[in-house]
């Protein structure tokens, strides 16, 4: 018999929640919705999905789990009602607004012995999937900085993504997936946050957010999702002290890895002869003391319907989640700092 679901809020992510899992998910079936909009709920009809009169009547069903895919200002609303109804939890990112509304949530989940956790899909992309694995590999050496970039020329989608109250704007939006990989990526806790954030075309919210974070082992990120950029960077660039690695496109498998075969450099062997000077600095190695490597080949091909397996088996007390409370909130400190940091234009500290 399978678990059953219900979603709040079927509009682009709810919608695409209740497709993917019953397509793909063989013990969980969506079978209801609610919506306040008309129209998406004649289209759940249209979709053979009951449509829920209010939240209450949902919560009276016997659903049990609740997917939470409103605007961001509800997520702290519809995950502790649903959990005090007796329902499971999974809430789209971010969690909710900031520290002090996850710490409510994850009372109520503790209170209730309910499950809570975040569709932090963005672990299943494969570029991810392979950065995590070349660091898994120890290709590079020690580790010091990461790059992690996203780049559109489309701008927000506007709505309520625009919205300053509804928790709009890219470091919502983008920036919380980003934040959680390079967590996940990064073996320490994060330790200082300096951000920027610019609002081009959304005077209410920023469409640009530039996060960088320092780690207690010394390795340095930044994380880019800039809305109006016409010419992109590499996806991922991480140096190490023996190495580096880039990863040119989203949900791609192109990229490259370049090693040092000598460890110590002979700095009388040339210098770069430009017009206004010369440098040994910045003469490259010789090609015979790097080697350039494909990315390495995944033994396990990411798959995002594990998400939704391992919140099955959580359900069934089989397994813990993949998606914890520990990282949902280390996470959502990191990006507070950021919005500190950015307000004030000063480096925070995370105590």
């Amino acid at each position: 018999m399978k678990h059953t679901a219900a979603i709040i809020c079927y509009g682009n992510m709810g919608s695409w929640h209740a497709e993917q899992i019953n397509k793909l998910i063989d013990d969980l079936e969506v079978v209801g919705i609610y919506d306040i909009a008309p129209e998406r709920c004649e289209l759940a009809k249209e979709n053979g999905l009951k449509v829920f009169e209010s939240a209450e009547e949902l919560y009276q069903s016997d659903v049990e789990l609740v997917i939470v895919a409103t605007p961001n200002n509800f997520h702290k609303k519809y995950s502790i009602e649903a959990m005090e109804a007796g329902k499971h939890v999974v809430c789209e990112k971010p969690a909710c607004m900031n520290c002090e509304e996850l710490e409510e949530i994850y009372r109520v989940s503790e209170k209730t012995g309910k499950l809570y956790t975040v569709h932090q899909n963005r672990r299943f992309d494969v570029d991810y999937a392979i950065m995590r694995e070349i660091i898994n590999r120890d290709m590079l050496g020690k580790l010091y900085f990461l790059d992690s970039r996203l780049y559109s020329n489309r701008g927000s989608s506007g709505r309520w993504r625009s919205t300053y109250e509804a928790g709009g704007g890219t470091l919502y939006d983008w920036g919380i997936h980003m934040i959680d990989q390079v967590l996940c990526l990064i073996d320490s806790e994060p330790e200082y946050v300096y951000a920027q954030l610019q609002s081009v075309r959304f005077p209410l919210v920023d469409d640009v957010c530039r996060v960088n974070i320092q780690f207690k082992n010394g390795v340095r990120a930044q994380v880019i999702a800039d809305l109006w950029c016409y010419i992109e960077e590499p996806r991922w660039h991480l140096s190490g002290d023996d190495g580096t690695a880039t990863i040119y496109k989203w949900w791609g498998k192109e990229g490259k890895v370049v090693k040092a075969n000598i460890k110590e450099v002979d700095w009388e062997q040339g210098c770069v002869y430009t017009p206004n000077g010369l440098s040994k600095t910045m003469w490259p190695r010789p090609k015979q003391e790097i080697s350039e490597l494909p990315l390495p080949e995944l033994d396990h091909e990411p798959r995002w319907e594990e998400y939704y397996e391992n919140v099955v088996a959580v359900m069934e007390g089989k397994a813990e989640p993949i998606v914890t409370h520990e990282q949902i909130m280390r996470a959502m400190r990191v990006l507070m700092a950021a919005f500190e940091s950015a307000r004030n234009n000063q480096t925070v500290h995370l105590s």
